[in-house]
């Protein structure tokens, strides 16, 4: 591809999984179909397989096999309708672009002096911090990366799976039909941070129900994490909030209550794998800032990866209205070179930066110049 030379500092910027996933699989397989990433494909698949195996039985959903991934792809009327819903395999999709496009002969450029990813976005951050110049390197880090971030999704998901959903709340939640099925989080926006934080920190002391704020994306946008459960409760509990249009509820595709005391066993577990997992390189190998999402700050020299990213991905609330504009002032940025794969990262980085005027690039354009 051809390589962008945008003048001044760019900000290399990944999004996580996000609440739109229909385009995942296309997207993959449009990769998936062009035959100089066909190493690299085959060593993610094969790459799959391992962490089955590892894993054995596993409730539903779990990680797809390497062929079973690669049906998928290539006879996509073989793909369940369904096949992204769930965030294991829609986090794994959302890696496995990420990591195509990072790979060295097309990877992000030179140029780039910094790197933010959005939730597990942050792998992909870091991947781009150690710019591994040779394909068996690149291919080594992708292999412990995939199985990092797979790793984390599946026992996220067992940690959280098996507590029903009472009838009556979701008889009562009457918003968004199908398209907002209840799950594990749900976007707020309308209240302010702080007014959103408060509102929260009341409920849980009236109630002893453990919901949180996981995600501040924007000043007026926020995340809810929790059990399916607690979050229909906390809307029924604010009804006439949502009725009167000071706020509006949106529960997200997610099924992980990412950014959340709930997956704090689930990140106990990924660090007693580590040896499957695979040694990452030091933090002091990054070649540019990679900065955290969770306050502003990038990741120190002396920082674990693995651990940066089970803490920050499953645990830590995101504070992208903070992050993103640190980055931004810190790292003196003047393009942003969007590396998706969604546009949730780009969007909610515009609106955190206000009138401020930055030039947005997009990679998967790029990638299509002659």
């Amino acid at each position: 591809m051809e390589m962008l030379t945008p003048s001044g500092r760019t900000l290399a910027l990944f999004d996580g999984i996000g609440g739109h996933q229909g385009n995942l699989l296309p997207t993959l397989g449009a990769l998936h179909a062009q035959p100089e990433n066909a190493l690299f494909f085959d060593r993610m698949f094969r790459t799959l397989d391992d962490l089955r195996e590892h894993l054995g039985p596993v409730p539903e959903p779990v990680v797809p096999t390497g062929s079973r991934l690669r049906r998928w792809l290539t006879d996509p009327a073989t793909a369940p309708p369904t096949g992204t819903d769930d965030s294991v395999v829609a986090g794994i999709c959302v890696h496995l672009i990420q990591l195509c496009d990072l790979q060295p002969r097309r990877a992000v450029p030179d140029t780039v002096t910094a790197a933010i990813g959005h939730s597990i976005g942050l792998q992909a951050a870091i991947v781009a911090g150690l710019r591994p110049k040779r394909t068996d390197a690149f291919l080594a880090l992708a292999e412990t990366s995939l199985r990092l971030v797979a790793l984390s999704l599946v026992r996220g998901h067992q940690a959280t799976t098996g507590r029903p959903v009472p009838t009556e709340l979701t008889g009562r939640y009457a918003g968004g039909g199908q398209r907002q099925r209840p799950g594990p989080m749900a976007l707020v926006d309308g209240p302010s941070r702080a007014d959103l934080a408060a509102l929260v920190d009341r409920y849980r002391r009236d109630t002893r129900r453990s919901v949180s704020v996981g995600l501040v994306n924007t000043p007026t946008t926020g995340v809810l994490s929790g059990h399916t459960e607690d979050l229909l409760h906390f809307h029924a509990h604010h009804e006439a909030m949502f009725r009167g249009g000071a706020a509006t509820w949106t529960f997200l595709t997610n099924t992980l209550p990412f950014h959340s005391p709930h997956l704090a066993a689930a990140a106990d577990e990924v660090r007693r794998d580590r040896t499957f997992v695979g040694p990452l390189p030091a933090a002091g190998e990054l070649r540019i800032p990679v900065y955290a999402a969770d306050a502003p700050r990038t990741l120190p020299p002396d920082a674990d990866l693995l651990d940066e990213f089970v803490e920050q991905v499953l645990v830590r609330p995101v504070d992208w209205a903070t992050a993103s504009v640190h980055a931004v002032t810190d790292a003196g940025i003047t393009t942003v070179l969007d590396c998706g794969p969604g546009p949730a990262a780009r969007r909610f980085t515009r609106e955190c930066l206000g009138g401020r005027t930055l030039r947005f690039e997009s990679i998967r354009r790029a990638s299509r110049r002659p």
